[in-house]
């Protein structure tokens, strides 16, 4: 689960776009808040949601890393390999059967659950958008930068 206030790609694409990212996404390499995504990448992304998102991304740190014992965050930054691609490191996988917990009607009482959430106004559920978004098969607006430099590359 990533616990950062925003993606480190969407970090670098708001870097490579000259905008800034929002209040609260990070800190620069000497601990500062900021809004430029260039800094942000040269210091520390911060976890969504203050303090309580703080304790969320310590506890799935604990799990990922410590319970694993791969890499924790600060150490994978460290053994960077440099290839561009992500840092090795661990995961926790943790399985449970909501039938044999909650019982055989367990799938319906979840369904009730989210046409109830879905319904109110302004609740948005993770994932739905991009879904939707998925199933959208009209143009897409790409950037022109981006565009030239696969040109540039052919």
């Amino acid at each position: 689960m990533a616990t950062a206030a925003m993606a480190m790609g969407d970090i670098q694409i708001a870097a490579r776009d000259g905008k800034e990212v929002p209040p609260g996404t990070g800190l620069d390499s000497d601990g500062n808040a900021t809004t430029d995504p260039a800094k942000i990448a040269a210091g520390v992304v911060l976890p969504f949601g203050g303090y309580k998102g703080s304790a969320i991304a310590l506890m799935v740190e604990l799990l990922a890393a410590g319970l694993t014992g791969e890499q924790f965050s600060y150490e994978a930054k460290e053994n960077d390999n440099g290839d561009g691609g992500p840092p090795r490191g661990g995961e926790m996988v943790i399985a449970l059967s909501p039938e044999l917990i909650a019982g055989p009607g367990w799938p319906e009482h979840v369904e009730a659950f989210m046409d109830r959430l879905t319904s109110l106004n302004g609740v948005r559920v993770p994932g739905a958008r991009r879904h939707k978004n998925r199933l959208d098969t009209g143009p897409r607006n790409i950037n022109e930068a981006l565009v030239e430099t696969i040109r540039g590359l052919l």
